[in-house]
């Protein structure tokens, strides 16, 4: 499920929640507040990754660096193709 999506379903929640019927401007802007919270709680995820990697492979910091900068890569492409499906 895209993060676009998890947004959507959690407005829908909120508002069924909330008892109250928002208007098409305010789901939207809800639906897009959630998402950008989706996508810095993974973009900080993605960070403590790289970070672990580092500090796991501190024997091996060729190898800690390759695995840090495949999960920053990984994370860069994500946000560009999911920033586009908006």
């Amino acid at each position: 499920m895209s993060f676009r999506k998890k947004a959507d379903k959690t407005t829908s929640a909120v508002a069924e929640a909330l008892g109250a019927a928002p208007t098409p401007a305010q789901t939207k802007a809800v639906a897009e507040l959630i998402e950008q919270a989706i996508i810095e709680s993974y973009q900080d995820a993605a960070r403590r990754h790289a970070t672990v990697a580092s500090e796991c492979c501190a024997e091996d910091r060729d190898l800690a660096h390759k695995v840090a900068e495949e999960i920053r890569r990984a994370n860069i492409a994500l946000i560009a193709n999911l920033s586009s499906l908006r």
